[in-house]
């Protein structure tokens, strides 16, 4: 499976947690039996479940310093874990902004509003330029 094939299933995992509180790590458990990974990617898939649950109230707060005219309430739920995730990526992880903005703008076009895209897209940018 292919690495953007695994953050889209990440998406949907943590999707289903946000929506409705389902247990993200019996979900991914579920999923990775049904799927079988290389090593590498069933590690990956594993952490970074785990860090983005450990770290997700500091996650909300930081992305809510850079959302200019909006309140985080108001964001759709395809925003905000799309936004989690890629704040995730960047600050914890340090993954390659220019990887993260791209996946995520990906998503987004399969599972967000015409306009997600874009508005993911300018608030990852707000964010890799304070981080400069």
């Amino acid at each position: 499976m292919e690495q953007r094939k695994i953050r889209e299933e990440i998406f949907k995992i943590l999707f289903e947690h946000e929506i409705v509180n389902a247990d993200a790590k019996t979900r991914s458990k579920e999923f990775l039996e049904v799927n079988k990974l290389s090593k590498s990617k069933e590690e990956f898939f594993v952490k970074y479940i785990d860090g983005y649950l450990e770290n997700e109230k500091d996650l909300v707060v930081n992305i809510k310093k850079h959302l200019k005219g909006w309140t985080y309430e108001r964001l759709g739920v395809v925003e905000k874990v799309l936004l989690k995730m890629s704040f995730y990526e960047i600050v914890n992880c340090k993954i390659g902004h220019e990887i993260v903005i791209n996946e995520a703008v990906e998503i987004a076009k399969i599972y967000g509003d015409v306009k997600t895209k874009n508005f993911i897209n300018g608030i990852l940018a707000d964010l890799v330029e304070e981080m400069r």
